[in-house]
Order: C-alpha cells, then structure tokens, then sequence
C-alpha cells in the first residue's frame, strides 16, 4: 500500500499564554496524488493547520503540543523548519512576508540555490517559472514595485521552484485577477501530479469551479476540529447548511443586495486633477492624467487586472507617494493592502484606539466595531499574533475609527479590504463600510470580486494601463 505524505494522528496545539486551542484532536491523512481542499471560517485553524505540516508549530510558534504529525513518513518535531522545506512548499496567505531579495530573478533563484540546483539550471528553471505564470516581463523587476497580485504570481513559484512533493498553498488566488487564478492553479495541479500532494485554502470558490475546477477531496475544519472529510461534491452537498451558517463561502452563493442610493451633486469630499505618477523623471508612467471625484455617500470599487495601477491609484489620493497634478478635500485614511503595514502598536486594544481623542463617543465606536469584526477576545493579543483574516479585520476596524473620528467627513480608501475573509465577515464589513458611507463619508475599496462589485458598490471604476476607463 502507498505510504501516506501527510499524517496528523490526535494533533492538539494550545497558546499557553492565551489559552487559545488552535487545533484540536486533528487526525487527517493524505496519500500521494491527492488534492485537498480545505474549508473553514475565518479563524477557525486552516493557517494553524498547515503551520504544523511545514513544522511552523512549534518549531517557530512556541505552542504545547500533543500527538503526531508526520511528512513523508518523519515526525516533523525531528525535522526543522529548513530541512522540511525540502518536502514541503508554502504558498504563503500573505505573499509579501516571503518576499525577501530586491530582485524578481534573485528571488526565484534563491530557493533553486538553497537546494542545491546545478547553476547552469538555474536561470532556465527562473525563466521557466515566470513564463507559467504570465510573469515572465518581471525578470528584472525589483520586488518592491510589484502589485499585491505580481507579489502573490511571484510568491507562488518561489514556493514551488524547487518541485516540493507537499505543497500548502494558503489562499494563493486571493489577490488574483481572473487570468492569475487560472494561471497559479494550473501550476499547482501540475507540480502535485500522482507523486504529490496538495492542500489548498481558498474562498474563491465559485471561480476555481467555473475554472479550474475544484480539489476531489473536501476537509472542513471549525474550532480547531476536523468537521467533516470527504468527497468534495458530498461534503458540500451534505455540510452546505453548516458551511453558509458559520460564514463559509460555497460555489454559487451570492452576498445579500445592498441598498443603492442616489449621490447628492454637492461639493465633492476629494478630487483629483491630472493626478499622474511616475516612478522617475525618465519612466513611464504609473498613472496618466487621472480626473475623479469621489462625493459623501459613494460606495466605489475599483477594479482591473493585476499591476495596472490601482494600489498606486489609492496611495497617491492619500498623499503617501509624490505625483503630478494636484489632489484637494479632506484628508482621506489609507487601509493597506498588507495589514501589517500600519500596525503601530502591541495589542488589538492600543491599536482601536490609536490616535483617537478618549472620550465617551470615540470608545463606545471602538466597542462597536470590536464587536462587529469579532476583535473583542484578541483584544490581549500583539497584531502580529493574530490570522490573516483577523489582521485584515482589525486594519478596517483601525482605519474606519479614524475616519469616522476625524475632524470632518472624509474617504476611507481601501486596498482589498476583504481578502481573506470568509463570506460571514465580508458581509459585516460591507455593512459596516456602507453605513459610514450613508453618514456622510465615502468608502473607496480595491477588489477583484465581482460578487462585491454587483451587491455592494453605487459605482465601479475600471484601471487599465494607469487610466480610468
């Protein structure tokens, strides 16, 4: 009988400090030649889980353990986290954190190098890499000038540049456009083959069915605790109740219409005019000649394929880069792309309330939204502790106290304010972002989800080649 590549027997993980379970009584196998897909809420233990496979736990993240859990036939406790990732490739849910070299080519390069690929190999194997994820004009790029979805393409086949039999990919298409998805996916099912594994996280679901196609296998997982394992069509067919009740995005389900609302032609809150960036005096544009208005009560998505400007769009409205032309109104409050960006402080209760005047108004806000975005037990907890999921809630939640506490109504511009979230806090925070935009602000978020788009937005704005179209 083929040996199992994956093998998790009564796997238990608890934060001492916390006393938060993590995982719990985890018993899961994969052979070779299997794809998994793995489901669950936001914070429910899909990161946690896939930590213990490539040794994060508790190699890197001191928690107490209990059980086993073994790759390719070896306890990971007698292996470190290096000596794994021969095994073991991680597509990381936040792609910026493996970005570490200046150079896209360098980067690839890198993890060829650590396992001992021949150099005259090396630059082929990059080449090649690139090209099978449309990426190929990135050679030379440096990394620090790359999309948030270039980063993801880029992270992705560093990852697997060395052919890991194992591979964990953690919402790997979240800041992918259409092309993207289809693009990563096929190079991931293509590296597993029938000698590996593959074990995916992901909310987008409804692109990977009319795509790529779903993983034949189905783990769910809540609490901590494996929920249900088996065949993907059978577990969503029989779970389906469970799954939308705990906020778990399935194929064809659909977020509730919001109501659409008619904009008043008053004074606009920020306006842009010739607004154009340009990395140098001698480059090509970023953004050409950009005229926009954004008025109280606009709810705005703003869309386009990936690296075509639309992060650099929002930046430059906030005054966090230098560009031409000029931009007027109320200061607007910048949520970035990666949370961890603007995180400024050492636990989920400083960072609410950083920069708010303390007053009655302001905390009873903070208890409001620590309420809605599910924040109130981590308010204890370092940012950086936190899942990608809880990071990106508390970074709206942060940068949405500020609008709202600022000196006057202004645009809360968002940067995939809803990566990362299963449908259940994706719905919350466009509630909640829609109410402050019928109070008299305005919300600017980017997004690659038509879904978010057709019930959310009184607008849509398309960036194509650094212009509005």
């Amino acid at each position: 009988m083929t040996e199992p590549l994956i093998q998790l027997r009564g796997f238990t993980a608890v934060d001492q400090r916390s006393g938060r379970v993590l995982l719990e009584d985890i018993n899961l196998t994969v052979y070779p030649g299997e794809q998994v897909l793995l489901l669950g809420a936001s914070g429910a233990g899909k990161s946690s889980l896939l930590d213990a496979i490539r040794g994060v736990i508790p190699h890197s993240v001191p928690l107490d353990i209990s059980g086993e859990c073994l790759v390719a036939g070896t306890p990971v406790l007698y292996n470190t986290v290096a000596e794994l990732s021969a095994v073991v490739g991680n597509v990381p849910q936040d792609p910026h954190a493996s970005i570490t070299l200046p150079l896209v080519e360098d980067e690839i390069a890198l993890t060829l190098e650590n396992h001992g690929v021949e150099p005259s190999q090396i630059g082929p194997r990059v080449n090649e890499l690139l090209e099978s994820v449309g990426a190929e004009h990135l050679l030379q790029q440096r990394t620090q000038t790359l999309s948030g979805g270039w980063v993801q393409r880029v992270a992705t086949v560093a990852a697997l540049a060395a052919n890991p039999r194992v591979v964990l990919a953690d919402e790997p298409t979240s800041m992918l456009d259409g092309a993207g998805v289809a693009s990563v996916m096929q190079v991931l099912t293509e590296l597993v083959g029938s000698s590996g594994a593959l074990i995916l996280v992901e909310h987008r679901l409804d692109e990977l069915a009319d795509g790529p196609g779903l993983p034949d296998r189905t783990v769910v997982i809540d609490q901590g605790k494996i929920r249900a394992d088996g065949p993907t069509q059978q577990v969503l067919a029989e779970h389906a109740e469970q799954l939308e009740a705990s906020g778990v995005w399935t194929p064809g389900l659909q977020l509730s219409q919001f109501k659409q609302r008619t904009v008043a032609e008053a004074e606009p809150l920020l306006s842009a005019r010739g607004l154009s960036v340009r990395p140098a005096p001698t480059a090509q544009q970023i953004l050409a000649d950009v005229e926009w208005d954004i008025h109280a009560g606009e709810r705005i998505a703003v869309m386009g394929a990936n690296g075509t400007g639309k992060t650099t769009l929002l930046l430059a409205l906030a005054g966090l880069i230098d560009v031409e032309g000029s931009v007027t109104g109320k200061q607007p409050v910048m949520v970035f792309q990666n949370p961890e960006h603007q995180f400024l402080t050492h636990s989920v209760y400083d960072e609410l309330r950083f920069g708010l005047v303390p007053n009655d108004t302001t905390e009873a806000s903070v208890q409001e939204l620590s309420a809605a975005f599910g924040l109130d037990h981590l308010a204890k907890l370092n940012p950086f502790r936190l899942s990608g999921g809880e990071k990106r809630r508390l970074s709206v939640a942060a940068g949405l106290l500020a609008a709202k506490h600022g000196s006057a109504a202004t645009v809360l511009l968002a940067d995939e304010p809803t990566f990362g979230l299963d449908r259940a806090a994706t719905t919350t925070m466009l509630k909640v972002l829609a109410d402050y935009a019928d109070t008299g602000g305005a919300v600017a978020i980017i997004t690659h989800d038509q879904r978010i788009t057709e019930a959310w937005a009184t607008r849509r704005l398309i960036v194509a080649e650094g212009a509005l179209v």
